[in-house]
């Protein structure tokens, strides 16, 4: 026989509104949201839907609604999760209530809080298969020795008696049920929740509000599913604390030369000890492009699932014979690395690697470790990206680069071709299954070390970036989802004038979204097995991007994606006499070659340049590009000259779909070519100017993050914190609280125009506070950068008089994490760095506690804790 699935939910929705099902059946649109149910009106307060589902085994339901008006999409703040097992129930009837996403409460059941601070044994509900009806709420941040119970106006709930109320059972997704059978049950049948006291056996308290009503009376073969919602108590705001620190910049005696997964526990146990709930990590993804230092840097990874073996623990996955000359020089050159300062990068991975292959070709794919049903059972889950990745990483040690493009087999990826390779070719097997194991060790250590840290009650926080390499094995395998033509970065800000340039391809997010953001759930699935939170790098990424084109090298000359371009005709009709060569082309005459070349203009005129019309100089062909001037021999100053004149447009010029349009360059106002304008064309452009960056846009990138962010958020439990930092349109607050996503406050870099620090005092709950981040100076180093800026913080926030200190001494610096704790905010997470320097463990110059500036591309990432802050297994 069939089984029917019907769906009631109360919403009042406005005219134009449409409600929608979302789910991981067919029937559901199979979780892409173009496929989605449509349901039907029933009245003001109600919509409802049926399916239909042929005769089967257990399924995992998995749903969630959304509001179409237009163009405008709406999802609701929770993805309902029930498994339907098919017995004597022909019928399966679900009462929901809308969940608004912004709701504090939903933060409050991510993994964090579920699966380590309010952690509770999960229970198998009892009585599952005779309930005519099964009740079901959620309570967030309810202790361990505490439950929810039922009591209703009948016999089966109880007549109201708190003596002996009905207990529910918890699921481990912040779900309390009860299963009953209510066959005979008149309705209304009026029914409340309460909280009960399982250690004193004791009945606390009724949840607020009216009685709750059922109205659906028991019928044979049919049984109801009621989604409560939240337990209607006043919670109390939870607030917590954390350090931020890149892995491989933790020491430990265990450790070669590097911080290792292995090192997590005992810093979750110093965590602890401080009061600290949260470790959060930079990216720890596989990188390794050049076998150089550069590949350092922990956002360009070669694969958004594979873990990088810098990380690894060597003797957790084995030893080497007494004899082996790598075993024989293990000890000194660990001791030699572990004294170093900061990390070598080179020296680290070329030992790890020449030792993990070593130990493989002692084991082989016979070893005992490649034989276990654990192994067989990560392989066969992680099969999808594992096979490709190890295949990339085969194929670019071949041909000694992991530019796809230069392999001269392969290097257009195909899934059948690849799993032939592998299993045919001898030296790409041995190659693969080598990678297979390096993975797998990584997996167990990762995976161990994460029990470990919530066992101290510490949680683990991630960090996605907004990108991945141009030649990885993502965009190997799905060169469809990328632009490679183009580079992710930013426009200029407080970190360089020159704007950022990441390298990183943008995404194709129309062909993306054609399978529902397959790729980014996986990833985020993948990534919810070891962390219970993760950070958004650039969340702004999610509303648009700073494209910058591939033959330009700074940021200056990109421009934004998605947006709304400026036509031909628009520029008329706001009386600007348009001459695209004028605009367009950089604008070179012989007195700004004076200026930047001095007596060196005639030489760089003849050797470089050719006149044009109108008494101004055009680049040579091989010159007018900077990734040109990039690859050419000139001197480094004259290139540095040459971009800036290069960048000296007004207009970006871009070529859509068979029609140009154009893109205002940022800080247009600064250049030579604005200047040497008319009054009446500067001011045209000018308003053109902030029109376009500061008023046009919001409704195209609000849209285009409501489609997007959704998706990413029904992919995980895990807790979402996004990074809104830079030039942030208005849209990104409303679209972040709407979904729930933490926002980042940092006090010396204000989102309110005109005031120089954040006032945290009034930071919103929903968010997270710190005094810097890695891409920034510790406050140490801060306190040294701008002498006016901190007397100006020292007198105006702290509230001191007199000097200001020359130094940010460790009172100091605790005074200033103590106004962070005092803050609303969820969460307030401070760098190693600080923390340590509060306890007057700063050793050095701050500028070495740096991890990263990001004006400089090429930045070695190598920052290590201090030497007597060494965590040890003792």
């Amino acid at each position: 026989m069939n089984y029917r699935l019907r769906f009631y939910l109360r919403y009042h929705t406005r005219y134009g509104q449409h409600i929608y099902l979302l789910g991981n059946l067919p029937a559901l649109g199979n979780d892409v949201p173009a496929h989605a149910h449509r349901m039907q009106w029933l009245n003001n307060d109600w919509w409802y839907t049926d399916i239909q589902l042929a005769p089967g085994e257990t399924i995992p339901l998995r749903y969630q609604y959304i509001i179409k008006e237009l163009e405008e999409v709406v999802y609701e703040g929770a993805v309902r999760e029930f498994t339907f097992t098919p017995g004597p129930h022909s019928e399966m009837v679900f009462i929901d209530a809308w969940n608004d996403a912004a709701r504090p409460e939903n933060a409050w059941l991510t993994a964090p809080f579920c699966r380590v601070f309010f952690q509770r044994p999960p229970e198998v509900l009892a009585g599952l298969s005779t309930a005519t009806h099964i009740f079901r709420v959620q309570a967030p941040l309810l202790d361990s020795h505490k439950t929810i119970c039922l009591l209703g106006n009948t016999t089966q709930t109880g007549n109201w008696n708190i003596r002996q109320p009905l207990l529910l059972q918890y699921d481990a997704r912040g779900w309390f049920s009860v299963a009953l059978d209510l066959s005979g049950v008149t309705t209304p049948l009026l029914y409340k929740y309460g909280i009960y006291d399982t250690t004193a056996q004791q009945f606390i308290q009724y949840e607020n509000g009216d009685n709750r009503e059922l109205h659906t009376i028991a019928v044979n073969g049919r049984q109801v599913v009621l989604h409560d919602g939240f337990l209607r108590i006043d919670y109390k705001p939870w607030k917590g604390a954390g350090v931020a620190v890149p892995v491989f910049s933790l020491r430990s005696k265990e450790g070669f030369g590097t911080g290792e997964f292995a090192d997590l526990p005992q810093l979750a146990q110093w965590a602890q000890q401080k009061g600290l709930q949260l470790i959060q990590l930079l990216p720890v993804n596989d990188t390794i492009q050049t076998r150089t230092w550069k590949d350092s840097y922990p956002y360009a990874a070669i694969s958004s699932f594979a873990l990088h073996p810098l990380y690894i623990r060597l003797q957790e996955v084995g030893t080497l014979p007494d004899k082996h000359p790598l075993q024989r020089q293990f000890t000194r050159l660990r001791q030699w690395l572990n004294e170093m300062e900061s990390l070598d990068y080179e020296t680290v991975m070329s030992f790890k690697l020449a030792y993990l292959r070593a130990l493989y070709e002692t084991a082989g794919d016979q070893g005992d470790q490649l034989q276990t049903r654990d192994y067989r059972h990560w392989f066969a889950a992680n099969e999808y990206w594992l096979l490709p990745y190890a295949a990339y990483c085969y194929l670019r040690d071949k041909y000694h680069t992991g530019d796809f493009n230069q392999w001269p087999a392969h290097n257009v990826y195909d899934c059948a071709d690849i799993t032939r390779l592998v299993a045919t070719d001898t030296d790409a097997k041995a190659a693969a299954h080598y990678h297979f194991f390096v993975q797998y060790h990584l997996h167990r250590q990762l995976a161990a070390a994460t029990e470990a840290v919530h066992q101290q009650g510490v949680a683990l926080k991630g960090d996605i970036p907004i990108g991945v390499a141009l030649h990885s094995a993502d965009t190997w395998m799905h060169p469809e989802g990328y632009y490679p033509d183009m580079q992710a970065g930013a426009p200029p800000d407080g970190f360089t004038t020159a704007g950022q340039n990441w390298g990183f391809p943008t995404y194709n997010w129309k062909q993306m979204a054609a399978g529902g953001l397959g790729w980014w759930q996986q990833r985020l699935r993948h990534m919810s097995a070891y962390f219970d939170a993760f950070r958004i790098d650039h969340i702004l990424g999610f509303f648009r991007i700073w494209q910058i084109p591939r033959h330009a090298v700074q940021g200056l000359m990109g421009y934004f994606h998605p947006a709304v371009a400026v036509s031909r005709e628009e520029m008329l009709q706001r009386g600007i006499d348009f001459d695209e060569d004028r605009f367009c082309q950089p604008y070179i005459t012989n007195s700004i070659l004076e200026e930047l070349f001095g007596n060196y203009a005639g030489m760089m005129k003849e050797q470089l340049m050719k006149p044009i019309a109108g008494g101004r100089y055009q680049l040579l062909q091989e010159f007018n590009t900077q990734r040109k001037v990039l690859e050419s021999i000139l001197p480094e100053a004259v290139k540095t000259t040459l971009y800036t004149l290069i960048a000296d447009v007004l207009l970006i010029k871009v070529t859509d779909r068979n029609r140009t349009l154009y893109h205002p360059r940022y800080d247009m106002a600064t250049t030579r070519s604005f200047a040497a304008l008319d009054k009446n064309s500067r001011e045209n452009l000018a308003a053109l100017y902030h029109d376009y960056f500061y008023v046009r846009q919001e409704s195209c990138w609000r849209k285009e993050a409501m489609h997007k962010l959704p998706l990413i958020k029904r992919a995980t439990h895990m807790l979402i914190c996004g990074e809104d930092l830079g030039m942030v349109p208005d849209c990104v607050p409303s679209v972040m609280q709407s979904q729930g996503i933490l926002s980042l406050e940092i006090e010396r870099m204000p989102k309110t125009t005109g005031t120089t620090f954040t006032d945290i005092s009034k930071a919103p709950y929903l968010a997270v506070l710190t005094p810097s981040t890695h891409d920034m100076s510790t406050l140490r180093g801060w306190w040294q950068e701008d002498r006016h800026l901190t007397q100006k913080y020292y007198h105006q926030e702290l509230h001191h008089k007199g000097p200001v200190p020359a130094t940010a001494s460790p009172a100091l610096i605790r005074e200033i994490i103590a106004r962070h704790m005092k803050a609303p905010a969820m969460w307030r997470i401070f760098q190693i760095q600080d923390l340590l320097a509060a306890e007057g463990r700063a050793s050095g110059h701050p500028d070495a506690e740096r991890i990263n500036i990001p004006a400089v591309a090429s930045h070695y990432w190598r920052y290590r804790v201090p030497a007597d802050f060494c965590l040890s297994q003792d």
